[in-house]
């Protein structure tokens, strides 16, 4: 299982350091203080706008010059052929990877659908809704109390925690905007609004299915699996 679907059982501390935000193109990596260590050196935004073809002052040439627009907008229309390509191939009740949430301890498998039989398996993706990297709202439900609870404590979340999506295509990093609570028949509150967001829903309150709790975040950065 593992060696067939690495995103179920990967440890994701090492691809957040890899994590590219979409406003930025090195993933905010740190700049290495030592620049003999093992012959190389990390760069950060701005030295690489230094050493990867700036034209010399005299106009005399030294190559194109790095663009950080153009290159986060490839990797954005990357992430979006990936998760294009990825719907493509989901089968509904299939597992569809991870929903990690470090605040309430949350990292439990999610699947294709929320069917009641879907949901005894976990968090289940609303499958009208896109995936991450569609540029829209990736919209996830879960139990509270029973099947194993996973969104019991989404009560406890607020503005700032992070929310991870792990997909077989990428690791999509969210941070929380927003925690509300709303009636069933309230579904404009995980309309699409045109950009990359995540919704958690689950019944409110425990024991109760009389009104919603909805979490909602923003995507803040993401790192394309191979």
């Amino acid at each position: 299982m593992a060696e067939q679907t690495p995103h179920l059982t990967a440890d994701i501390s090492s691809l957040i350091e890899q994590e590219s935000a979409p406003g930025e193109t090195n993933g905010g990596a740190e700049p290495s203080t030592d620049a003999s260590t093992n012959g190389s050196q990390t760069t950060t935004s701005s030295e690489a706008t230094q050493t990867t073809g700036t034209p010399a002052e005299d106009g005399t040439g030294g190559g194109s010059e790095w663009d950080p627009e153009a290159e986060r907008l490839s990797e954005l229309a990357n992430l979006r052929e990936a998760a294009q390509a990825f719907e493509r191939s989901v089968k509904a009740g299939q597992p569809i990877g991870r929903i990690v949430i470090p605040a309430i301890g949350v990292d439990v498998v999610m699947v294709e659908g929320t069917g009641k039989t879907d949901l005894k398996q976990g968090p289940g993706h609303w499958p009208e809704t896109p995936f991450p990297g569609e540029g829209g709202n990736f919209v996830v439900s879960g139990h509270r109390t029973t099947y194993g609870a996973p969104f019991r404590r989404l009560n406890d979340l607020k503005p700032g925690d992070d929310i991870f999506a792990v997909l077989p295509y990428s690791l999509v990093h969210y941070q929380v905007t927003d925690v509300f609570i709303v009636y069933p028949d309230e579904v404009e509150t995980v309309a699409q609004r045109g950009k990359e967001q995540i919704s958690l829903a689950a019944c409110h309150p425990l024991y109760s299915a009389k009104k919603r709790i909805v979490v909602q975040g923003d995507m803040v950065g993401f790192v394309l699996l191979k």
